[in-house]
């Protein structure tokens, strides 16, 4: 039991840990009322995006992109349904926000990361397990999913930001 305790955070590469470490961060500092650039709110879609691509670069087919596309869309329209009362304060002349505190950023980064770790573990006990097409698309299914929150919040925080009134966030 040890034994395979050691080997799942001996199994990641390095890169790995201080990824998790700065979702952390993010994910705890959302807790509080905060304010932040248009910039800084798409980076965390980044941050999926580039989860939910990683396995697909060589096994792009019509279904694994059906897969893909579709689970964004399921994404995209949960996060707006989760977070379409968020109230924000639009700064409009400095691109600042001024967001509400959340648990949700970090229950949301936490499931994310289980997910792909979890999948990643399993693709490196066994990395045959990609040859199966269910189990493939269940691990696209699951870090697209999350790439499509992320991706659906900022959309709709940008959305609000564009009809809100300009109010001054300097100085608060």
């Amino acid at each position: 039991m040890l034994n395979a305790f050691i080997q799942i955070f001996k199994g990641p590469p390095l890169w790995v840990w201080p990824l998790l470490t700065y979702l952390l961060f993010v994910g705890f500092k959302a807790f509080k009322p905060r304010v932040v650039s248009l910039k800084k709110m798409f980076i965390l879609p980044l941050v999926f995006f580039i989860f939910s691509i990683q396995r697909l670069v060589g096994n792009i087919n019509f279904f694994t992109s059906l897969v893909w596309i579709t689970s964004t869309i399921i994404g995209v329209f949960l996060s707006v349904i989760i977070f379409s009362k968020t109230q924000i304060i639009a700064d409009k002349k400095n691109n600042l926000l001024k967001l509400p505190g959340t648990y949700s950023t970090l229950f949301l980064i936490l499931i994310s990361f289980s997910l792909k770790f979890y999948f990643g573990f399993l693709i490196g006990k066994d990395p045959s397990v990609l040859d199966d097409s269910s189990f493939f698309n269940r691990y696209i299914m699951a870090t697209t999913l999350s790439f499509g929150m992320f991706l659906g919040r900022t959309f709709l925080y940008y959305y609000k930001f564009k009809k809100a009134e300009s109010t001054n966030l300097i100085s608060i």
